[in-house]
């Protein structure tokens, strides 16, 4: 009895939900560095800009992606595996990432930044849903709690380390280079996740076989 509790309190978190944290913190870490200073960014960088921009832009954003995120939960629910869950995953946080870089590369004018507020919204509603869905399914039995909590600790101080951080790479090295270094840093999120499509294949296949056995053992026809 000793033996099982020591193994228990030793357990670890599993390696697709390890991964997919570390994804999270990735993503956020890039998020926090420009974040909390893109007010002053359109006011100084984008013509006609100001502090309202901001406002409307991220109202825009949040239009977008839920928007975007219904159909998108719904395809995925109706549709069994996780392959499709991934597939939109990995697409979302790529779009995601390729933001920031177009900001680096052109932004200077205010319909620039609705446009890639409206492909920011629809990179976050293909990956937010999907992201939930593969992490709900894969959490460690009676460990939810600590899980979930290390995701919401992973992201929340690594967004706070990134919020300080940013507006001193921004006064220093300027706003531009700081754009690019986000990309950069969130290209890592995707990467991350190319390290557990195995799993996610492997654990189809054994949801596919289950649902083959509990068809036979039915007396119903399995789906091919």
């Amino acid at each position: 009895m000793k033996d099982k509790m020591d193994k228990t309190r030793r357990q670890r978190v599993n390696h697709i939900i390890l991964t997919m944290i570390n994804t999270d913190l990735l993503f956020y870490l890039a998020v926090g560095l420009t974040g909390p200073i893109v007010a002053i960014f359109y006011s100084s960088h984008v013509h006609g800009g100001s502090v309202a921009l901001a406002g409307m832009a991220i109202a825009v954003f949040w239009v977008v992606k839920s928007l975007v995120q219904v159909p998108v939960s719904l395809y995925a629910d109706h549709h069994p595996g996780e392959s499709d869950d991934y597939a939109m995953m990995v697409t979302g946080f790529t779009l995601a990432a390729l933001v920031p870089l177009c900001y680096y590369l052109f932004v200077t004018e205010i319909w620039q930044v609705y446009l890639l507020e409206i492909m920011n919204g629809i990179a976050y509603g293909l990956s937010v849903p999907t992201y939930l869905s593969i992490f709900t399914r894969h959490i460690d039995h009676h460990r939810e709690n600590f899980e979930w909590t290390l995701h919401s600790n992973a992201v929340g101080l690594s967004y706070a380390a990134a919020a300080a951080l940013g507006g001193l790479l921004a006064e220093r090295f300027g706003f531009r280079s700081l754009f690019l270094v986000t990309s950069a840093v969130m290209f890592m999120a995707p990467i991350a996740l190319l390290f557990i499509r195995k799993d996610i294949i492997n654990s189809d296949r054994l949801e596919l076989a289950s649902t083959k056995t509990n068809s036979t053992s039915a007396g119903l026809p399995s789906k091919d």
